[in-house]
């Protein structure tokens, strides 16, 4: 819970996108906020929702379908490259807040007899080639392991993978990109598995910055009094946790097995 830090701005136009876009206010109350997260640590922060039948956790590559159309939620929790990416495409929505920075990892099956990364080893990584595992991949590791990829919908499929080495069709992996508490579980549940990298120290030793993860994107239009509202009981809920976090425990206890 340590990394579910919030710095609550509201409503801040990201740098470069549109400031012109027409806004249509709607007249909502905090209950009827729509909210989607992908599945994995985001969960966390929404600790106290998960009873809220306008809650919803989908994979991380279901994201991209929702920030448009009758279906687009008030609420969406998303990496921060692909929010921006969204709206400088288009969508009505606008950054409220980070609440996770980086917890990414590249963990080892133990299937590797060499131990040493190289173009030979075959790499799970969660989400679509669109999505942030795969460009911070790429901007660290660049494109000699393409061939070797196996693509899965989420951080849950990831740790199983690192969790039995093999993939979803039963072949052998070598390494896998996931975040945590995913990696945590996975490390529990399989003896040979290690940490092979520790994905944001290199990216603050390539770059000189902290990696900034989940962010929370609030849909234009819904009011301010009822964004402020929404943002300023996440950062309560979150320094709650933080402060107390058999909470966390409580609120998610409804969830068994892998999600778990």
């Amino acid at each position: 819970m340590k990394k579910l830090l919030i710095f609550v701005t509201l409503l801040l136009l990201l740098i470069g996108c549109s400031t012109d876009k027409k806004e249509e206010t709607v007249s909502l109350k905090l209950e009827d906020l729509n909210i989607v997260s992908p599945k994995g640590a985001p969960v966390l922060a929404f600790y106290n929702q998960i009873e809220n039948e306008r809650y919803t956790r989908v994979t991380a590559d279901a994201i991209n379908a929702l920030w448009s159309g009758d279906n687009s939620p008030e609420v969406i929790v998303v990496d921060l490259t692909s929010g921006i990416n969204a709206i400088n495409n288009g969508a009505n929505y606008k950054l409220g807040a980070v609440i996770t920075f980086g917890n990414f990892y590249l963990g080892a099956t133990g299937n590797d007899e060499s131990n040493e990364l190289d173009k030979e080893d075959t790499v799970v990584l969660f989400g679509n080639e669109n999505q942030l595992p795969n460009k911070l991949w790429h901007y660290l590791y660049g494109n000699e392991y393409d061939e070797k990829f196996i693509f899965v919908q989420d951080a849950q499929q990831a740790a199983a993978a690192l969790t039995s080495g093999k993939d979803l069709e039963g072949k052998d992996v070598d390494y896998v990109f996931l975040a945590q508490p995913a990696l945590f579980a996975a490390l529990k549940n399989n003896d040979k598995a290690s940490v092979y990298a520790d994905i944001q120290k290199q990216y603050k030793d390539k770059t000189g910055l902290d990696m900034i993860q989940a962010a929370v994107f609030v849909k234009d239009g819904i009011g301010d009094e009822v964004t402020t509202e929404f943002l300023n009981n996440l950062e309560t809920s979150i320094n709650d946790a933080i402060n107390d976090p058999e909470k966390v425990v409580q609120g998610l206890s409804v969830y068994k097995d892998d999600e778990a």
